[in-house]
């Protein structure tokens, strides 16, 4: 047996023998045959407290954000279906969806989502407890779930905290896959996180396969072709719906990636690691990405973990060389997060030209995984007269991370319930204007407010282009149709249409030109 081999050998599902009693694997599973609540996983109580906690921290009335509403248009039979561009998948729109038919409040979706995020976080650690332990797969969950941008997404309708979860998901089925024969169950699973990862982003979920791929092609005990047929094929399946919609609305895959690039951007070799940092505690997209640096101590866990994880990787490699390193996983559990973070990062952080702080979440749940290994791996390996100081001390810094992302969390919620109230406040005007459904609203921004609206949102230019003058023209005969702007100044053709100014408390008016329309009727205001 080789080095690697031996690095898996003890996280193995081996079959039950011949003297095996009926039971035994779920005795195993479910902590020696322990039943009742005791017996629950501690990673399914952090899920259950994640969910809690949302419901406490995050306004469940909180207005849908710009993404939002185009994915959740997708699905809605209330609002017209915004444009869909090309680098947008439909997954999250799918996960939405029974709430969105169901009802058109934003409490219910919110709550849906928040249900979702909680069995999500199960689900995507589940698969670790026999690789690295109760310990760490609780600890790993529960310092992803700690961070603001995961606690702020969970009620969100975003597609980038389910591709965290299916990432890490795919991993640990992946380790358990290449382990030695097991159950197929096993390979199963690993197909379909493979698959859930692709439904929600593409470009995601081929970065995680490629590692995975080049971690099978380069282990020589990990070389089976069930887990590489399941990551392949988990990958395919996730991406037909995708390149279904290329071939009939872009013009082919090719094409697609085109437009793509062409909405990110153009996509190409760049560093933007010093936008993310600036960005990490907001805003939540930093386009163009220009800002200062806010509250430098709040940021030191980003700077901090990548050297955690190296640390994690040593205390590995000194166990499985027998020279201490007592409690910490095998080197291949510690060691395939950090590549498949680093793998789906590198997109981000090297290709486009600028910041999100959820475009990291998939990293961050990986990264969690060492990080939770090297903490616990202090405290079960420090002598036992220190392990209280130990543990008491890993405490009170994870109490202080806690506090410090609450306190962003609380900032960028507040922010956020203070623009999205605006818009809902300019869709209540716009109605009084006379633009009521069925109706279309033109402009670079208008896409939320046409959502709140209940009107079809249309570009004539930029990354969202979607229609032409003329079709407005036209459509301005059956329904009102306005141009929409953060500025007075208006395309040519709405020359002879009505100006409207839609005066907000803040002062980030709306300019409105309306069309000549018998069903337009109403006063600006």
């Amino acid at each position: 047996m080789d080095r690697v081999e031996r690095q898996v050998a003890d996280d193995r599902e081996r079959a039950p023998g011949p003297a095996a009693r009926p039971g035994d694997d779920a005795a195993r599973a479910d902590g020696g045959g322990r039943r009742g609540w005791r017996g629950i996983a501690p990673v399914v109580w952090v899920a259950v407290a994640f969910g809690v906690l949302q419901l406490v921290v995050v306004p469940l009335r909180l207005p849908l954000g710009w993404d939002e509403a185009v994915y959740v248009s997708q699905v809605s039979p209330r609002v017209p279906a915004a444009y869909f561009s090309a680098p947008r998948a439909r997954g999250i729109s799918w996960l939405a969806a029974p709430a969105v038919l169901l009802s058109a409040s934003v409490v219910v979706l919110r709550a849906w989502m928040v249900a979702l995020a909680a069995a999500g976080l199960a689900a995507a650690f589940l698969p670790w407890r026999r690789l690295a332990g109760e310990a760490v797969t609780a600890v790993a969950a529960a310092a992803f779930a700690g961070l603001w941008v995961v606690q702020f997404y969970a009620g969100e309708v975003m597609p980038n905290l389910y591709v965290a979860y299916g990432a890490v998901a795919a991993t640990g089925w992946f380790l358990r896959a290449v382990a030695g024969p097991g159950r197929r169950g096993v390979t199963a699973a690993l197909a379909v996180s493979t698959a859930f990862t692709a439904l929600m982003r593409p470009p995601d979920a081929v970065f995680l396969a490629l590692a995975l791929l080049v971690s099978l092609a380069v282990t020589p005990s990990w070389r089976r072709w069930r887990p590489a047929a399941a990551v392949v094929g988990g990958l395919a399946a996730g991406l037909a719906p995708w390149l279904a919609e290329a071939y009939t609305g872009f013009g082919g895959p090719v094409a697609r990636l085109r437009d793509g690039s062409g909405v990110q951007g153009g996509m190409g070799w760049t560093n933007t690691l010093g936008m993310h940092l600036r960005a990490l505690n907001g805003p939540l997209l930093c386009r163009p990405c220009h800002i200062t640096w806010d509250y430098p101590p709040l940021s030191l866990w980003w700077l901090a973990t990548p050297v955690v994880a190296v640390a994690a990787l040593f205390l590995a490699r000194r166990r499985r060389a027998g020279r201490g390193g007592r409690g910490t996983p095998r080197v291949a559990v510690v060691a395939l997060p950090v590549v498949c973070a680093a793998a789906m990062s590198a997109q981000y952080l090297f290709l486009l030209d600028y910041a999100a702080p959820r475009f990291l979440m998939p990293a961050y749940a990986q990264l969690a995984l060492p990080v939770a290994a090297f903490a616990v791996a202090l405290v079960r390996g420090a002598r036992r007269r220190r392990r209280p100081a130990v543990a008491v001390a890993l405490g009170v810094l994870l109490a202080l991370h806690t506090a410090s992302q609450y306190l962003v969390l609380q900032r960028r919620i507040d922010d956020q319930a203070r623009l999205r109230a605006d818009t809902l406040r300019a869709a209540e005007r716009l109605h009084r204007a006379g633009v009521r459904p069925p109706c279309t609203l033109v402009g670079p921004e208008v896409v939320p407010l046409a959502f709140h609206a209940g009107c079809a949102s249309e570009a004539l230019s930029g990354n969202n282009a979607s229609t032409t003058a003329g079709e407005l023209l036209r459509r301005a005969r059956t329904e009102p149709v306005a141009v929409a702007a953060r500025t007075p100044p208006a395309p040519g053709f709405t020359r002879g249409w009505t100006p409207c100014v839609l005066r907000m408390p803040d002062g980030a008016d709306w300019y409105l030109h309306l069309a000549p329309s018998p069903r337009a009727t109403g006063r600006c205001g």
